[in-house]
C-alpha cells in the first residue's frame, strides 16, 4: 500500500526491510483471497519473456561494448526484476515465506529491483523513442524488432507488474531510481575521460551525451534526472489509484483484519 503521509517515519522506512503486509509483495491487486498462483503464472512468462530477450540482445551483439549502454542496463534490470519477482511468488506458493520480523532478504532484493526498474525502463523507452530512434538506420541494421524489444518491452513489464501487483511504492524511495541514472551519467563521464569509445570508435556512448560538449551533457543529465523524479511521482499515483480501486471493488479485506476475542456477552463467548 501507499503510504501518503506520516508524522513520523524510521530509518528502516529508507530502505526496503520493512512493511505492514508481506502478502503485498507476491498478491495481485485484482483477486480474491490469498492464493499466490495467479501473480506466480503471470511473473513466470514474464520472466521467460525477459530471459528470451536478454540472450538475443547478448546474442546479437556479444562484445564487451554490450556493458556501456544504459538500454542494456535497463534490460539486465527488467531480467533480474522478473526473476527475482517470480522467485517471491514461487516461495509464497510452497509456503517458505515466514510471518512477521523484517522483511525475507529475496522480498527485499525484488522490492530494489521493482522501485529503480520501474522507473528506469520507462525512461529508456522514452529518451530512446524521442532523442535517438533513426528510422533510416533502422532500415539499414534491420535491428528494428530487437529495439522494439528492448525499449518497449521494458516499460510493458514495469506497467503491468504496477497495475497487476500490490507491491508498494514509497515516495522516500525515489533515490534509488535517481541514484541508477545519476551513476549512469557519472559512468559515461570516466569512460570518456579514461578514452573509452563506442563499438564504431567515437569517443562517447551516445551522441547526445558526448562529454566534448559538456554543457550540452549536463543539461541532458539534469532534463533526465528531472524527468526521472516526475515519472516515478506519476507511478506513485497510478499506485495509489490502483490500491484504492481494488481494495473498494476486489479485495477480499476481510483476511486482513486483526484477529478480535468474541463477546463474552454472547451466546457464542459462553464458557
Amino acid at each position: 500500500m501507499v503510504k501518503c503521509f506520516r508524522k513520523s517515519f524510521s530509518l528502516s522506512d529508507l530502505w526496503v526491510t520493512s512493511h505492514e503486509r508481506l502478502s503485498d509483495f507476491y498478491l495481485t491487486s485484482w483477486q480474491r483471497g490469498d492464493s499466490a498462483v495467479p501473480m506466480l503464472v503471470l511473473r513466470m512468462l514474464l520472466a521467460v519473456i525477459t530471459m528470451s530477450i536478454f540472450v538475443w540482445s547478448i546474442a546479437t551483439s556479444p562484445t564487451p561494448y554490450w556493458l556501456i549502454y544504459l538500454t542494456n542496463w535497463g534490460l539486465l534490470l527488467v531480467t533480474l526484476l522478473t526473476l527475482s519477482a517470480t522467485l517471491v511468488s514461487l516461495l509464497a506458493v510452497c509456503q517458505r515465506i515466514p510471518d512477521g520480523g523484517p522483511l525475507p532478504w529475496y522480498v527485499s532484493m525484488y522490492w530494489l529491483f521493482y522501485n529503480t526498474t520501474i522507473t528506469v525502463a520507462i525512461i529508456i523507452t522514452g529518451l530512446y523513442w524521442i532523442l535517438l530512434y533513426n528510422p533510416e538506420q533502422e532500415e539499414e541494421d534491420d535491428g528494428f524488432w530487437l529495439d522494439l524489444a528492448t525499449h518497449g518491452f521494458n516499460s510493458c513489464v514495469a506497467f503491468v507488474e504496477i497495475v497487476m501487483s500490490r507491491t508498494p511504492l514509497r515516495l522516500l524511495h525515489i533515490y534509488q531510481p535517481l541514484g541508477v541514472g545519476l551513476w549512469y551519467a557519472a559512468f559515461s563521464g570516466i569512460y570518456y575521460a579514461a578514452g573509452g569509445t563506442d563499438g564504431m570508435g567515437n569517443p562517447f556512448i551516445y551522441e547526445i551525451l558526448d562529454w566534448r560538449q559538456a554543457g550540452r551533457a549536463s543539461i541532458i543529465v539534469a532534463v533526465s534526472a528531472a524527468s526521472l523524479i516526475v515519472v516515478y511521482a506519476l507511478l506513485w499515483g497510478v499506485t495509489l489509484c490502483r490500491d484504492r480501486v481494488s481494495t473498494s471493488l476486489i479485495r477480499t479485506t476481510s483476511l486482513e483484519l486483526p484477529f478480535v476475542p468474541p463477546d463474552r456477552h454472547s451466546p457464542s463467548g459462553m464458557v
